[in-house]
């Protein structure tokens, strides 16, 4: 589902202090962290281990957000696996390339996988 950057920035707002699993053009692969700000200049702040500097995301030249469902993006994947551990996904794309991903994780294993 397609939204705006308002709604995008304020619906994730919820998901501070979340495990969520992450993906974007300026680290090679994907990690689990813990999502703890968005500022208002569309920056997204996370923290992945207690001795790392936080990572900080630039959203603020993408163009088009959404929001999706994990089981329509992880194909081949078992559905009941899906739906245990992830619920909601965000999307954000520039000049509609995937430049960033990031995944709410409901498994309770995660959130101990990031710091407090």
């Amino acid at each position: 589902m397609q939204c705006s950057r308002n709604e995008f920035f304020t619906t994730i707002e919820t998901w501070r202090g979340h495990a969520i699993h992450l993906h974007t053009d300026e680290i090679n692969g994907a990690i689990i962290a813990a999502f703890q700000a968005a500022s208002s200049n569309s920056a997204l702040e996370f923290v992945s281990h207690p001795l790392l500097e936080p990572l900080t995301v630039d959203l603020s030249k993408a163009a088009e957000f959404e929001f999706v469902i994990p089981e329509r993006e992880t194909e081949g994947a078992d559905t009941a696996l899906v739906k245990q551990v992830a619920d909601e996904m965000v999307l954000a794309r520039i000049a509609g390339k995937l430049v960033f991903s990031m995944t709410r994780l409901v498994d309770p294993f995660a959130r101990q996988l990031v710091p407090r």
